[in-house]
Parts: structure tokens; sequence; C-alpha cells
């Protein structure tokens, strides 16, 4: 017979009914059956598995013989992906649903049911429960009706025009094909039926321990409850405070608190848990308290439901009854509150189911005790951080506990080694070997290099000439101004030869004109000749000199300035004294210049410096702080530094190169260990997280 919402016994169950009932509910096209037979699952009923071609081929033929024997030899529900396990053919990748039909006294089965693929794993949960539900609600409901027999079978018949049928030989448990064509017996005995709700109720009650988190038990509560009570609908509310919150309805993977249903069945709840008693409805309203009638006829008018059994949940007596104080050793009577409720509805039927009536008594107080266990461990306080602490508690035992006292010890002296033992700080840097004197030759005019005396890496002597520029501008002033010079020693001396001859003839006049032009020439040939020097020293400073003695240090002399037009200023060449005294160029981080200053205040202004040449890194060489810059540059590509400089011992150097890089590290006296080491980490924290 097939059963209806409330599980009872109307008529004649069919397995393409039971089968076409469950593709409904969960919205899929593609579904079967099969059972076993003679060592093998022998297929009874398919829709629309032929058409969608999914394990045609010897491939997937085998992927589905392996899921279905796998299903059935672990006895529970699972699901696949076929992406990446087959290759489809018409109907693409799927979501495969393959559960077993586990029925008394009848050959096993397994059920497929075909989905769309990448489903979410809510979607995907919620769809694998409700078909495991389904198949454990016809197995009961069967086993409840089917007489055992000794030897009981399941055959497959002939089948008519709807299709084979699936049979027991004994008693029929499912009629595949046409209906009507085999029943399912009514129970022979109280104790058979009896037994079967114990193991229904057992298996209820320890599905109720198998977990501490509410949002899980919740759910274990009224779904497999709905199962086990038979009935259409389960609801579970719990009490906060004053108010009752609907926590879990079956079939829902979530409950909508603002739904008209809910909100109705909130205020009906809540009036029931506030009285303490239970409450039933069966479609008599003479036995109705007053304040339930308005939220009930609301909560009916918009649920529809025809019996309704609301049973306040009471939180469970304790193990160990405290004492009265004082030692008076008389236990306290204590109140025991009402935490929630359970809700139960039936729509087609105004009469409790027989499971109802042969199971909810059992399991009541099991239920408030797994109810209120769970929402008293969820209400903790940090709960996943005591869970992580108590499961690393939990390994940490034996010999764990030993190597873990022993790794603390050990970061302890390490910590202690930190703080107390002292070390020397020093600050690193990075520079340049140079030439104490050192020069560079600017251009002294704007011209052209014409001529170079020198190469890279010469030898010079001070005032040797080095580059000789032209400048066409100051040649053609310079070559004007001498000849307007000559011109005017030769008007003067004309003069002087006229002064002279009206002086004989005696011609006052004209000696007073040749005296005053005389004079006139003389102011302008001094004019001229001042001209004439300055161009004359100007020319001669186009010739560039050595200033001192040394090196020239530019590289590549001839391919730089021959015939280059120069600007007044630009630099030429470099010329260093590599015969003198040498220093350090150092660059020094701008935070870290702080710890300098510290130590020069503290030690001496000249603090020593150990430096490598990358030359020769193998070699460590000293020196001394000369000075340090009081103004911050910029640095290429190391940002804002400031510059130092510092002397050393040239005896001591095995080889000079001018300009070799150099790390140095600068003493800045005794810290602590930890300083020396994690100092930048120190800092950072001290300029980006405490200010």
């Amino acid at each position: 017979m097939s059963t209806d919402e409330t599980g009872t016994i109307e008529r004649p169950l069919n397995a393409a009914e039971f089968l076409r009932r469950v593709l409904g509910e969960l919205g899929a096209k593609v579904g079967a059956i099969w059972v076993g037979g003679d060592g093998q699952l022998v297929p009874i009923l398919a829709v629309g598995l032929e058409e969608s071609q999914l394990f045609d081929g010897l491939e997937g033929k085998k992927f589905l013989q392996q899921i279905l024997s796998d299903t059935l030899t672990q006895a529970r529900a699972q699901t696949f992906d076929t992406e990446g396990l087959i290759e489809p053919r018409a109907f693409g990748h799927a979501t495969l649903f393959v559960s077993p039909l586990l029925i008394p006294n009848a050959r096993p089965g397994v059920i497929l049911i075909v989905e769309r693929p990448n489903l979410p794993q809510q979607q995907r949960q919620g769809m694998m429960r409700h078909l495991e539900v389904r198949c454990r609600e016809l197995s009961r409901q069967i086993a409840m009706t089917v007489t055992p027999t000794p030897e009981p079978t399941l055959n497959r018949e002939p089948a008519p025009a709807a299709g084979p049928t699936l049979s027991s030989a004994a008693a029929p448990a499912i009629v595949v094909g046409a209906p009507q064509t085999s029943v399912v017996s009514a129970p022979s005995s109280t104790a058979s039926r009896t037994a079967v709700d114990q193991q229904a109720v057992l298996e209820y009650v320890l599905s109720l321990q198998r977990s501490l988190d509410l949002t899980e038990i919740s759910n274990v509560i009224v779904n497999d409850g709905r199962v086990l009570f038979g009935v259409d609908r389960v609801g579970l509310a719990l009490r906060r405070g004053r108010n009752a919150v609907i926590k879990a309805i079956s079939g829902q993977e979530s409950v909508h608190p603002r739904g008209n249903l809910i909100r109705a069945l909130r205020r009906l709840t809540q009036k029931v848990v506030t009285a303490g008693e239970a409450f039933r409805f069966d479609g008599s309203l003479s036995a109705v308290p007053k304040q339930l009638e308005e939220p009930l006829a609301d909560f009916i008018q918009e649920s529809g439901t025809r019996f309704l059994l609301i049973v306040p949940l009471i939180e469970p007596e304790r193990l160990i009854k405290p004492e009265e104080p004082l030692g008076g050793g008389k236990p306290q009577r204590v109140v025991r509150k009402t935490i929630g409720a359970l809700i139960i509805e039936q729509m087609s039927s105004s009469e409790p189911s027989p499971q109802l009536a042969g199971t909810l008594d059992s399991v009541t107080d099991h239920i408030a005790a797994a109810t209120f266990n769970a929402r008293n461990h969820s209400s903790i306080f940090l709960l996943p951080l005591w869970r992580t602490l108590g499961g690393f508690f939990e390994w940490l035992r034996g010999r764990r506990l030993a190597i873990a006292f022993a790794i603390l010890i050990l970061l302890a002296a390490a910590g202690t080694a930190l703080v107390f033992v002292p070390w020397e700080y020093r600050v690193d840097a990075t520079g340049r070997l140079m030439p104490v004197i050192q020069r560079e030759v600017f251009a002294p005019w704007d011209g052209q290099v014409v001529e170079l005396f020198v190469e890279g890496d010469e030898r010079v002597t001070k005032g040797q000439e080095l580059i000789k520029l032209r400048n066409d501008e100051l040649e053609a002033d310079f070559v004007k101004i001498r000849n307007e010079l000559e011109e005017k020693q030769k008007l003067l001396n004309s003069l002087k030869a006229q002064y002279e001859q009206a002086d004989k003839d005696g011609k006052s006049d004209e000696k007073l004109r040749a005296q005053g032009k005389r004079v006139e020439t003389q102011v302008e040939i001094d004019g001229a000749r001042l001209q004439y020097e300055m161009l004359k020293d100007r020319r001669e400073r186009l010739t560039v000199r050595a200033p001192i003695d040394g090196l020239v240090t530019t590289f590549q002399v001839q391919q730089l300035l021959l015939n280059r037009p120069v600007k007044r200023g630009d630099v030429l060449l470099e010329v260093m004294d590599d015969k003198g005294d040498w220093q350090l160029e150092l660059e020094i981080a701008e935070h870290r210049v702080g710890r300098i200053l510290k130590a020069q205040q503290a030690l001496s202004p000249h603090l020593a410096i150990e430096y490598r040449l990358l030359t020769s890194p193998e070699l460590s060489y000293e020196a001394t702080l000369e000075s340090l810059a009081t103004r911050t540059v910029t640095a290429e590509e190391k940002g804002s530094v400031l510059e130092a400089r510092a002397t050393l011992d040239t005896s001591k150097l095995p080889t000079r190169t001018i300009g070799a890089d150099v790390r140095a590290r600068i003493g800045c006296g005794q810290s602590y260990l930890g300083d020396v080491l994690f100092g930048d980490v120190i800092e950072f924290v001290q300029k980006y997280l405490w200010w």
C-alpha cells in the first residue's frame, strides 16, 4: 500500500509511483531502481535514464555497477559528480544521488536520482537528506506491514504495459508497473510492530546523542522525528527570555522568521510555552483555551493544519541535586524551566498517526535533554577557541608533554639571553674607498674641446696642461680689441707729433687742441689695453691645467671629451692624489643615525669602524669615524641617508683602488642581545604600530 504524508496505509504502493514522488519532490527528471538478484543488481524501473545516455559504453556501465555495489555494501546514501569520472554523451555531466532500499524480509534495492551538475553544497546536502528520509520511511513502513516469511524473496515478474513489477513471493512489498496489482499486508502481530517501533526509537535516540551542535540536533529532531512519528511536519521552538523562536522545521534547510506562517506559529507556541502545558488541536474548538483562540485561528488559516500537537520541553533533572545551605544535607527543590516546545502537525487527518501514539512519550525527555545540552554547549563564549585549546591539550600528553616542557625551557632560556646577555650593537653602512685630496677640473668658459694632452689613469703634476678649449666669440673679441688698441696707439703717436710741431711753431691754439686729443686718446688706449689683458687672460685660461699632483681618474677621456662642446662649470676631469691620505666615504641610513648620535654622546665622537673591501671581502680593516653630516641627502637606491667620513691607516691596506665599494659596521657600544638581533622589528613596531 502507499503511505500518505501522515504515515497511515491507504492504498497499494507501486515502485513507479514511489520513484515518481521522489523525482517530483527533488525536481529531478532522471531516476532508476535496481534490486539484488543472483549475485548482481537488476534494473526494474528507469525514468529517462536510457535517453540521457549517461552510462552508455563499457566505461559508463562499469562506473554505474561500481557505485551501485558500493552503496549497497556500505548501506548508506552517497553522492557523486560524473565530471572527471566518465565521459558524458547526450546528457552531459551530472550529480548522482544513490541510496539503498533495505527492506526487511525482501531483497535489497538501490535507487538512483540524476540531477544537474555543480549543485551548491547546501542544496546537495538537503537533497541527500531528503532522499535518505524517504527511503528509510518507505523501508520502515513496509517492514511494519509485511508478515515475515522463512525465505523472503524479491522477484522480477513479467511486465504489463506500464513496465516490469517487483514483488515478494510470500508477501509483496512494492508493486512495480500497473497499480493495484500487489499490496502490502497488514501487521500480523502486535509483538512484531512493537519490536520495530523500539528499534526505530533506539535509532532516533542514538542520533540525538551524536552531536552537541544546536543546529544539527534541531535538524535531527524535526527531520528524523517526522519519519519516526509518521506525521506531515515537525517543528522545534526554543525559548529565549519571554519569547519563543522557531529553530527548525522538517523539510526546510532554514527558517525565515518573517514569514506569515512562522510568525503565526511563533505567537501560538509562545503562549503554550508560557503556560507550560501541552496543547492538542484535532478540529474541535471546545477544549481550546481562550488565550489561544486568536493565535490558533491565525495559524490554522495560514497552514491548513487538521491536527496540531505542541509539547513543551522541560529542562532535564540534575543527576546530583544541590543540598540545602549550612550543611543541612537536604536536597533543594529545583524548578525545572521550559526550554522550548516540539510542534507536530498533520494536514490530511485530524487523528494522530499510530507511530506518534507509540513513540512520542518515550522520546520527549530525550529530545528535551539533547536540546538542553546542545544549547548550553553552543552558548559557551569563544567555543571554537576553547575546543581548539582542549584538543591541543588533549594531544599534549605523555612524551609530547615532556617535549613541550623542554621546548618551553629552551624558549625561556633564549628569552632570558635576549634580555640579559650584553652584545655590541653595530650600525651597517656602505660607501667607497677614496683619497682625501681630490679635485674636479671644470670648464672655465663656454667652448669646444679641441685638444687633449692626457689620458685616463695618467699621472700629472700641478700646472700641467690637460685640455685646450676654443671659443670663437672670445677669439673674435680678442682680435678686435687688439686691432683697436694698435690703431689707438698709432693715433696717439700722430697726436704727439702734432703737439711737438705746434710747440715749435708757437701755435698755442693747435698745441692745446693736440694736447686735448692726445689725453683723450690715451684714456681710450688705457681702456682698450685693459680689455685686451682681460681677453688675453680668458684666452689663456682656455688651456686647462692640473690643479694638483695626482692621477687622472676619469675613464676614456678621448671618447668622453674630444671635440665636445662644453659650458662654463661643466666637470671635465677628476684628479686625485693617490699618494696621500685615504678615507672612507660612507652613507648611513637615516633611521640608523639616532644610534650613532647616542653612541657619540656616551662614548666618543670618533667611533670605531670595522670595514671590508668588496675587492677582498675575506679581510677586515679598522677605521675611525671622523665626521658626520648634519643634513640628509637622497640616495638613488637607499632613500634618505647621511654622509660620513672615516679616516684609516693606509699602511695596512695591501691594495688601494679608487672608488672600491666598502661595507662598514660602526660600533655603537654595548646593548642587550635581543636589541641587536631584533632591533629592526622593535623599531618597526615603534614607528608604525605604536604611534
